[in-house]
């Protein structure tokens, strides 16, 4: 799970920092699984994490690491993250209580790591002074100075060797004062709160959008403002209400906004197939559809949304369908390929880039994420550098020209991608697409994790370069049903139950079915009872899986500038 960085001012008072939930001591759970919130562990078959309610050092349980058949230098660890912006350019301590039981071959203790712009500034994990053998409870800790580029701050503990380990009662201090974990909130909204709530939320009349009145959508016109760049989430990748409101919102984009460019996240050069039948009516949609290779698209709403596209131009208005994700490199080869048949020597270096290409894949299974070789990587750039140099000698028009280097630029980022560097490139194809049509608005498809303005989401790297011209809608649901892949397989599975302390529990309560809400106003104004919209709660994040827990705690005002929440979801109904 990808950490979140907060950027704040720091305020020293009395003895004490405040602001934020860390769960220093384990006691809160991340709703229907056996992790506490706030922690994610490492993933390794040699050692098993449990809460133990039984051991532990104060209030309810602990964290107990058990080794399990663990290979040398294997290591059990649990991580969390630490607002950096408290830490910068101070002294920072972490306290902790460990009890250990027969550890042999390593130790148990603490570990903290700061990471700057270009790697690891600082780093401790009790190498020379852990625990080992059986060791009742007792406070252990590591300090150190964070550097001024200081980005992201790490902690947690660690198993290293075999035994047992528990933790429990961590505190942080910093410049010797003590960093207050604060308790989420769990009561429901108070009567002012809801009175609030309720008068100062844009209701629409529905997602529908064969509806043939979009008067209920003039506010979302005048939210969004002139924004060239509108970006529509998603909560999950299967939802039929939520599919079907974005067909409504791009209708309207292009109707009554002058929106002429549609991108969706979907494979570049494959969505592009697709522009062919909206534009010129080439193909078939739903075999263009299922091309795009995700079954998250190949869905009777995004067929009607495309055939809805492709009645739109044949008026005087038009509206392109693009993608800009780069998780397939095939088509961009088939691309370059058609361009240079006639040329043998650059065939020879596209067909030896497909073949490292289809064996990477193969050896990983399919795997499109940091799976190339950086051998491979070298021998892949340097015939792509050969064929980008000969590009200008085919005389081919400045637009195809500089598609075909969009298709190298394609497999570039395809052998560089990483949980990391996906947004960015993402990102990258986006304002691509914006140059090469520089007077026209775009409307974007994609999850919420995508869009939002934080955590090196695409987002994040678009409101840097848009400013104000991007604008990021986050959708939400409370109740229902959506479509994911699941221990069922891909079908139909029921949607988590909202509870007190997530945004969704509180959005059903006023009882307005769908409609919007504008952060962007509510962090400039502060009003006294929309705090908590200010506030990190759980909020729905689900992608392609079904998952036990749906809530994870989200800023939501720093992540959109608006929510459209829709109170019930169904499934997404699957092509066949």
């Amino acid at each position: 799970m990808r950490t979140t960085i907060l950027l704040i001012f720091v305020c020293l008072t009395g003895k004490s920092f405040s602001q934020e939930f860390l769960n220093l001591g384990f006691e809160f759970e991340l709703r229907g699984s056996e992790t506490p919130k706030k922690w994610w562990y490492t993933t390794s078959s040699g050692y098993i994490f449990k809460w133990d309610g039984n051991e532990k050092h104060e209030s309810n349980r602990s964290l107990k690491i058990i080794s399990n058949n663990p290979k040398e230098n294997q290591s059990g660890v649990f991580t969390a993250s630490f607002p950096v912006a408290y830490a910068i350019g101070r002294k920072i301590e972490l306290r902790g209580h460990v009890k250990t039981e027969s550890i042999n071959n390593g130790y148990a203790g603490l570990w903290w790591k700061v990471d700057g712009q270009d790697g690891v500034l600082a780093f401790d994990n009790m190498e020379n002074n852990g625990l080992k053998g059986t060791n009742e409870w007792q406070e252990v800790s590591l300090m150190m100075s964070v550097d001024e580029k200081a980005k992201e701050i790490t902690f947690g503990g660690l198993l290293l060797g075999n035994g047992v380990a528990w933790f429990d009662n961590f505190k942080i201090l910093i410049d010797g004062k003590t960093f207050n974990d604060l308790q989420p909130r769990s009561t429901e909204l108070t009567t002012d709160e809801l009175a609030w709530l309720k008068k100062n939320v844009y209701p629409l009349s529905t997602y529908d959008p064969s509806t043939k009145s979009d008067v209920d959508l003039e506010v979302f016109g005048s939210l969004i403002g002139d924004a060239q760049v509108v970006a529509l989430g998603e909560v999950t990748h299967g939802s039929s209400e939520i599919f079907q409101m974005k067909h409504r919102l791009l209708r309207y984009l292009a109707e009554k906004k002058d929106f002429e460019i549609f991108s969706m996240e979907a494979n570049m050069p494959e969505a592009y197939k697709l522009n062919d039948y909206t534009m010129h009516g080439k193909g078939n949609p739903t075999e263009l559809i299922k091309g795009m290779h995700f079954w998250t698209w190949s869905t009777q709403e995004v067929l009607n949304m495309v055939k809805w596209m492709k009645l739109h131009n044949a008026t005087t208005q038009k509206i392109q369908f693009t993608g800009f994700d780069i998780q397939y490199y095939n088509l961009s080869v088939e691309e370059l390929e058609k361009a240079f048949k006639d040329h043998n020597t650059i065939l020879e270096d596209l067909t030896s880039i497909k073949r490292i290409l289809d064996k990477t894949s193969a050896k990983h299974q399919g795997s499109r994420m940091g799976a190339v070789s950086q051998d491979d990587k070298d021998t892949i750039v340097e015939k792509l550098e050969h064929v980008r140099n000969v590009i200008e000698k085919l005389g081919l028009t400045k637009d195809r020209t500089a598609w075909l280097y969009q298709n190298i630029r394609v497999i570039e980022q395809y052998i560089d991608k990483t949980v990391f560097s996906w947004d960015k490139f993402m990102a990258e194809n986006l304002l691509w697409i914006k140059s090469q049509n520089q007077d026209s608005k775009i409307a974007i498809w994609a999850h919420n994790a995508h869009v939002q303005r934080t955590m090196h989401g695409m987002g994040n790297y678009l409101s840097d370069s848009l400013t104000n011209d991007y604008v990021a809608v986050g959708f939400a649901f409370s109740r229902g049903t959506y479509t994911a892949m699941g221990e069922n397989g891909l079908t139909t599975y029921q949607a988590q139950v909202p509870y007190n302390g997530t945004f969704e529990k509180f959005f059903e309560s006023i009882d307005v079915p769908i409609f919007i809400i504008d952060l962007r106003r509510i962090k400039e104004e502060k009003p006294m009872h929309a705090k908590w919209l200010l506030e990190k709660m759980d909020f729905r994040q689900v992608g392609s899986m079904k998952m036990k827990s749906e809530f994870y705690e989200t800023d939501i005002s720093g992540d959109y500038d608006l929510i459209l929440y829709i109170n019930n979801s169904s499934g997404s109904k699957l092509l066949d």
